[in-house]
């Protein structure tokens, strides 16, 4: 990569999904871009890891959701890649010191579709309020209502109905054969970024605008801005004039959630689970995990910990979470089932400066913020990110898609300026 210029057309900052998304577009147009990208590797929060265990291990982003309407799919399946496409249903649940049987767990089976249900009619229909204070009654409720902020990054009591039934939902769950972060670096190859180039301050009170780094100043016409909510919180780029109020609360609507991956590499000889089967344990509280066998339909299992819960192990330090999961198996399989697991590993998005967290969520009544802070500033500040995504937030589709939208923004507001 070449030295950092002075000028260019449009700045874009932060080369994950988003960034990538956004620069591709423009350059197609024939738009100079400069991306900037403060870690030392492209992707963001999509990230494979090919040496932590035998398989590829996704850090972030493991799955193309709703890959029936998910464009990235359509792309994929366009170049051939293979997707692992079996769905996964829970097979065992350990709650309250015991192990449901089989018929409990077929009905906790069914009541974790039931609870998806209910909250997305509620958040159509009643005033936003928080996703606990709708769900229904069942024997299972205090151990399911974990599993939204698996898929939330936020509790149960912290997140809008209404967030959740603006989400576009469709059939198709796909894992990325040789993991989706690298099929993300693949598929951006021929974006140049320039790396381990964080922006510290943005200025747009001048004509057009001017990003700092350590490795100089850029001047451009525009720039698209797709740093993490958690980032635009701790105020780690100051902005000369200051973000509009709105902007300010709706990052306040949007905080991070937190999501952490446990990485299982179990010996191939021990087969007592296999792909598609979930085991969750939940012991009281907040305290509770999700284990999914067979990634790649291979003996890596990914134990998931998230909301609260995920904080409070990523604050006891290294391995917390990954002891905890394997008291969630040993209270399945038996004490022996630790010796058959060869490798592990676990991520600690919180603690990332970069992130500070894995995706966003929406509080109760902020659901509308998501809007908010998509919306461009002076025609020269462009914003996107899976928080802009209303309908997709929390994916990688969603950040593709909100970074095509940035870009469209762009082009428009340069077409405008040139006629």
């Amino acid at each position: 990569m070449t030295g950092l210029p002075t000028e260019t057309d449009v700045i874009v900052v932060g080369a994950g999904v988003a960034g990538l998304s956004a620069a591709s577009a423009l350059r197609a147009r024939g738009v100079e871009v400069v991306v900037l990208e403060a870690a030392d590797h492209t992707g963001g929060r999509c990230v494979t890891d090919v040496t932590a265990v035998s398989q590829p291990f996704d850090k972030g982003a493991s799955w193309l959701h709703s890959a029936q309407i998910n464009p990235l799919a359509r792309i994929g399946e366009r170049m051939d890649v293979k997707f692992h496409k079996s769905p996964w249903v829970w097979q065992w649940v350990h709650a309250g010191g015991r192990a449901l049987n089989h018929a409990e767990v077929e009905d906790y089976n069914t009541y974790q579709d039931t609870m998806w249900d209910v909250i997305n009619q509620a958040g159509a229909t009643q005033k936003d309020c928080a996703v606990a204070s709708v769900l229904p009654d069942s024997p299972w409720r205090e151990t399911a209502k974990h599993f939204v902020e698996q898929m939330q990054g936020g509790d149960a009591d912290a997140v809008s109905i209404h967030d959740v039934a603006q989400y576009s939902d469709a059939e198709g769950d796909w894992l990325v054969a040789g993991g989706l972060g690298a099929f993300v670096q693949s598929l951006f190859a021929d974006v140049p970024v320039h790396l381990a180039c964080p922006v510290s301050k943005i200025d747009t009170s001048g004509p057009g605008v001017k990003a700092v780094t350590p490795k100089g100043t850029v001047s451009a016409r525009g720039l698209v801005l797709t740093v993490s909510t958690g980032v635009l919180a701790a105020e780690t780029i100051s902005f000369t004039p200051a973000l509009p109020v709105s902007k300010l609360q709706a990052v306040e609507n949007l905080p991070m959630g937190l999501l952490n991956k446990i990485a299982l590499d179990f010996d191939p000889s021990w087969t007592k689970a296999h792909q598609g089967q979930i085991a969750d344990y939940h012991t009281s509280g907040d305290a509770y995990c999700t284990t999914i066998f067979g990634f790649y339909d291979t003996s890596v299992a990914v134990s998931f910990v998230a909301g609260r819960f995920a904080d409070q192990l990523e604050e006891e330090g290294s391995g917390a979470a990954t002891e905890f999961c394997l008291q969630g198996l040993s209270a399945v399989f038996g004490n022996d089932v630790r010796k058959h697991i060869r490798k592990t590993a676990e991520t600690a998005w919180r603690s990332n400066p970069l992130t500070l967290g894995s995706y966003s969520y929406a509080s109760p009544g902020g659901a509308k913020a998501r809007r908010v802070l998509a919306e461009p500033v002076d025609n020269k500040l462009f914003f996107a990110g899976e928080a802009t995504a209303s309908d997709a937030y929390a994916t990688v589709h969603g950040a593709f898609k909100s970074g095509q939208r940035a870009a469209r923004e762009v082009l428009v507001q340069r077409d405008e300026l040139e006629l």
